[in-house]
């Protein structure tokens, strides 16, 4: 059964979970909420009107089919699954897209200078990215030997996956290609030790090394699990994602395994976890443990849709809050 909850209760339920936590940290005017030294710079490109903000869902975003070796319940667009490469080695787009991304540059540098300072790559969502590899080289390799001397300032790079593929071949692909961060999703492989494995090697040669991971209701035992291994391993964040509803065929997958479920209206209707994020937020502050948590709601997404409208800023007569130049990163070629 299929519960809406009225915004005004959802929101009031979230603010009062997170007055009961006493390490719990703030930014971006509240939209951010985290414990630990920091947030990831991966994930100021949700929060910030960037410039310069290139997300590739990979597949559609490049006309090719999405495809993922796994297949999750919760995955909110659909998918074909299976378990070969999409693209062979050696595939060359054209230059179409490099025309299409060079269109820009000019007006895009402009903002950067005067509201931002990085700009930020990112392929993530639905499918398998790493099934993707050499389509991702070449766009790195756009990134990199094109888009930041012309920016004049390093980009950051991040890549989302499951971590089945996550070998040493494409670890050292990767770190060649110019990533700054992995993030990994271990509740697709039900956090398999394969993928803890991935986790070890990963850290080893990649500068940022993150799990990202949904907070899934069936997963609760096992996320907590999960807490000392990575601190074992040595990961410096983790992201604790709300699940967004953008289909039918998905609420219908989430109700058949759970049963009874709360959503709230935020940009997409967002299932409420309970409390699960700030109970795992309080394991990680009374443990000790070294990374951070940042909670992925409803809120950021809510957020990152009106934030990147700056006609927004324009209509409160002002430039950005001050508050957005103390968090940005900015890093000179």
């Amino acid at each position: 059964m299929i519960r809406i909850v009225p915004i005004q209760e959802a929101y009031k339920r979230k603010i009062e979970r997170q007055e009961k936590l006493q390490g719990l940290k703030f930014k971006c005017h509240g939209s951010c909420a985290y414990v630990g030294k920091d947030i990831s710079p991966g994930c100021y490109g949700c929060f910030y009107p960037d410039a310069y903000h290139r997300g590739f869902i990979l597949g559609r975003d490049l006309s090719l089919p999405n495809v993922c070796n796994k297949d999750c319940v919760y995955c909110f667009e659909p998918h074909i699954v299976r378990q070969e490469p999409v693209v062979a080695e050696g595939l060359k787009l054209g230059e179409d897209w490099q025309n299409m991304l060079k269109e820009n540059l000019e007006q895009d540098k402009k903002k950067i200078t005067t509201d931002c300072k990085m700009q930020y790559y990112e392929f993530t969502g639905i499918c398998e990215p790493l099934l993707y590899l050499p389509v991702i080289e070449e766009l790195m390799a756009f990134f990199r030997e094109v888009v930041d001397p012309f920016m004049g300032t390093r980009g950051w790079a991040k890549i989302y996956t499951n971590g089945t593929l996550l070998n040493l071949d494409n670890i050292l692909k990767l770190k060649k290609a110019g990533f700054d961060e992995v993030r990994v999703h271990p509740g697709a492989t039900n956090f398999s030790s394969e993928v803890y494995e991935n986790l070890r090697l990963s850290v080893k040669h990649i500068p940022t090394v993150t799990v990202e991971t949904p907070a899934w209701p069936p997963h609760r035992k096992k996320l907590f699990e999960m807490l000392p291994v990575i601190q074992d391993i040595g990961i410096k964040h983790l992201d604790i994602c709300q699940i967004e509803i953008t289909g039918k065929a998905q609420l219908e997958r989430i109700e058949n395994a759970l049963g009874d479920i709360e959503l709230y209206q935020a940009f997409y209707p967002v299932m409420d976890d309970g409390g699960l994020v700030e109970d795992i937020m309080q394991e990680v502050l009374d443990k000790g443990y070294s990374y951070s948590v940042i909670d992925c709601n409803g809120f950021v997404k809510q957020s990152r849709s009106a934030l990147s409208n700056r006609s927004y800023w324009t209509l409160l007569n002002r430039k950005y809050p001050p508050e957005w130049e103390k968090h940005r990163y900015e890093r000179k070629l």
